[in-house]
C-alpha cells in the first residue's frame, strides 16, 4: 500500500468571541454590502438574494473562524438569525473522533511499516479553510491563483506538446477560398499556379449576352504534405460582372456565404453538436482586381463593401505583367486611398488582433500576382513564368510580382488567423445578428473575454443616449413652450378683437340708447309744454 498523508493549510487567526465585538463586526460587514436606511434596523435586514446571503455570510466566517454547517444555512433568513448562530454555542462535527480513526490511533504502533496513519478532520467548509486567507476570492469565473512546486522526478510533462503536435498534425485542416472577379483575369490559372497543382481546368469566359446570372461552383482537393492533410474547397464565380446589367451581380455570392453560415449554425443546434461540424464556411475571398491603372471601378467598391462585412477579404491586383513598377506602385496608392475612403475592411490590415506576424506583409497589399501553368527556362533553371519577345516574367520572382508573398501570408502566416477571424468575427456576428433578429437582446457575460470592454462601452453608449435624450425632451419642452406662447398669444388676440367688438356694440347701444332719451326728453318737454298751455287758455 502507498503511503497516504492529508494535509490542509488554514490561515491564522484571532479568534473573536467577545458577544459585542461579534455584533459590532458583522454589523460593519452588513454595512459594507447594504445601503442602510435605518441604522438601527440592520438586523432586520433580509437575505433573500442568494448573492447578497453567500457575501456576507463568507465574510462573517472569514471573520468568526467558525462555518455555518449545511443544515443551518437555510434557517437563516435574516442578519439576526446569522448573530444569533455566532452568538450560540459552537456544535462539534460528529465526524470528530470517529471510532476508527480511535483505533487507528491507539493501535499505530501495530500497523505494518508500509502503513501510516495522519488523523484528517474533513469539516463544512473544507475548500473554504483550504483557501481562506490563502489566497484571495478570485470571483466568479475566475481560476484561483495556484502555488508553484518543485517536482522530484521526472513526470513526463513535456511530451504533451508533442502529442498536441501528433494529433494536430493528424486532422486534416479546413481552408476554404473564394475567387470574385471579372472574366479573363486569370483566376484558375492563378490558382493552380498557388497551389502549384492543376486544380482545375480554365473556365473560357461567355459572351455577355448568354451569360444570365453568377454561378457558384465549389470543387474540393485534397492536399498532402510532410503528413498533413489540407481539405482544400476552392469557390470560383464564373460569371461575375460579365452581365450588362451587374445590379444583381452580388446576389448569388452573398447568398452562398450566408448559406454557409446557417448550415454551420444549424449543425451547432442540432443533437450530435458535440461532433466535429463539417466546414464549409468561406475562410478567405480573393478580390481580383482589373489591372486598369485607374480607380477601382463602381462594381468593385460595392462588392468590396458588401463581402468585407462577411469574409476576410484580400484585394489582388491580376495580370501584373501588363504594368511597369511605377504604374503598379500608382495604382496600389490609388486603390488604398478608395478603400479607406470607402471604409472597406480588407484583412488583415482591419484586423489589429492578427497583425502581429504579418506586420510586414501588409506593405504589398493590394497584391499583384501573376498566373502561368507553364515553365520556362531560366539561367538554365525551370521556373513558373511567362515568356515574352521583350524577356521572361518569372511568377516567384518579387521584383515581377507579389505572388510570393500572397502565398506566405495564406499559407505560412494567416491560415490559422484566416479561420479564427471567420468564426469568431464573421461567423458570431452572423448569428448574432440572427438571433437578435429574432426580438432577443445581446447578452454581455462576466466570463467573456472583452466583458469589460464592452461593460464601458455599453455605459458610454448608455451616457450618449441619455445625452441625446435630455437634449430631445429639452427641444421637446421648448417646442412645447412656444408652441403654447403661440396659441395664448393667439387667443389673447382674439380675445382684444372680441373685446373691442362688444366695446363698439356696446357703445352704439349707449349712443342709440342716449338718442332715444334726447327724443324722448323732448317729447315730454313739448307735452308738457301743451298741458300747460291749455291750463292757462282754461283759466283765462
Amino acid at each position: 500500500m502507498n503511503r497516504i498523508q492529508g494535509t490542509m493549510v488554514r490561515a491564522v487567526r484571532q479568534k473573536i468571541t467577545e458577544p459585542d465585538e461579534i455584533k459590532n463586526r458583522i454589523h460593519d460587514i452588513v454595512q459594507k454590502h447594504v445601503k442602510l436606511t435605518d441604522k438601527n434596523k440592520w438586523m432586520d435586514v433580509k437575505l433573500s438574494d442568494a448573492k447578497l446571503k453567500f457575501e456576507i455570510l463568507r465574510d462573517c466566517m472569514s471573520l468568526t473562524d467558525r462555518n455555518i454547517p449545511n443544515l443551518e444555512l437555510n434557517s437563516i433568513e435574516t442578519v439576526g438569525d446569522a448573530v444569533k448562530f455566532y452568538l450560540g454555542e459552537e456544535k462539534k462535527d460528529p465526524r470528530i473522533g470517529h471510532p476508527v480513526a480511535a483505533w487507528f490511533m491507539e493501535n499505530e504502533d501495530k500497523l505494518p511499516p508500509n502503513i501510516t496513519f495522519v488523523p484528517y478532520v474533513k469539516e463544512f467548509g473544507e475548500y473554504a479553510l483550504q483557501h481562506r486567507g490563502y489566497f484571495p476570492d478570485p470571483g466568479p469565473w475566475k481560476i484561483p491563483q495556484t502555488r508553484e512546486v518543485v517536482l522530484r522526478d521526472t513526470l513526463g510533462i513535456e511530451a504533451l506538446p508533442r502529442q498536441r503536435f501528433n494529433k494536430t498534425k493528424r486532422t486534416p485542416y479546413v481552408l476554404n477560398i473564394m475567387v470574385v472577379g471579372e472574366s479573363g483575369l486569370g483566376k484558375t490559372t492563378f490558382m493552380n499556379t498557388l497551389f502549384n497543382t492543376p486544380l482545375k481546368e480554365e473556365i473560357h469566359p461567355k459572351n455577355p449576352q448568354s451569360t444570365q446570372t453568377v454561378e457558384i461552383s465549389p470543387v474540393h482537393y485534397e492536399l498532402v504534405e510532410d503528413g498533413v492533410t489540407l481539405n482544400l474547397t476552392v469557390v470560383d464565380t464564373p460569371g461575375f460582372g460579365d452581365q450588362l446589367n451587374r445590379e444583381h451581380n452580388l446576389d448569388p455570392i452573398v447568398e452562398y456565404i450566408d448559406n454557409q453560415f446557417e448550415a454551420y449554425h444549424a449543425a451547432e443546434r442540432s443533437p450530435e453538436f458535440r461532433r466535429a461540424i463539417p466546414d464549409t464556411r468561406i475562410h478567405a475571398l480573393l478580390y481580383f482586381i482589373a489591372p486598369t491603372g485607374h480607380a477601382l471601378k463602381e462594381l468593385d467598391i460595392k462588392a468590396l463593401q458588401v463581402l468585407s462585412a462577411k469574409v476576410n477579404v484580400i484585394p489582388v491586383i491580376a495580370k501584373a505583367d501588363t504594368l511597369t513598377q511605377e504604374e503598379k506602385a500608382a495604382f496600389k496608392k490609388t486603390i488604398l486611398r478608395d478603400i479607406e475612403a470607402n471604409d472597406i475592411r480588407i484583412f488583415p490590415t482591419a484586423y489589429p488582433d492578427d497583425r502581429e506576424s504579418v506586420e510586414d506583409l501588409e506593405k504589398y497589399i493590394p497584391f499583384t500576382v501573376i498566373g502561368s501553368d507553364q515553365f520556362v527556362d531560366v539561367g538554365g533553371k525551370k521556373v513558373r513564368g511567362r515568356s515574352y519577345r521583350w524577356g521572361v516574367v518569372e511568377v516567384e520572382n518579387e521584383q515581377h510580382c507579389d505572388f510570393i508573398h500572397l502565398r506566405e501570408l495564406l499559407m505560412t502566416h494567416a491560415l490559422h488567423d484566416l479561420l479564427e477571424t471567420s468564426h469568431t468575427v464573421h461567423y458570431h456576428n452572423y448569428r448574432a445578428q440572427k438571433l437578435r433578429s429574432s426580438g432577443r437582446p445581446e447578452s454581455i457575460l462576466a466570463c467573456d473575454d472583452s466583458y469589460e470592454h464592452r461593460i464601458e462601452r455599453s455605459k458610454q453608449s448608455m451616457a450618449e443616449e441619455m445625452i441625446k435624450k435630455e437634449e430631445e425632451m429639452r427641444q421637446n419642452f421648448v417646442l412645447k413652450v412656444r408652441e403654447k406662447e403661440s396659441n395664448l398669444r393667439e387667443r389673447e388676440e382674439q380675445l382684444n378683437q372680441r373685446r373691442q367688438q362688444l366695446m363698439a356694440e356696446l357703445e352704439e347701444q349707449r349712443l342709440a340708447l342716449a338718442a332715444e332719451e334726447r327724443e324722448f326728453q323732448e317729447l315730454y318737454n313739448a307735452n308738457r309744454s301743451a298741458r300747460w298751455l291749455s291750463v292757462l287758455s282754461i283759466c283765462s
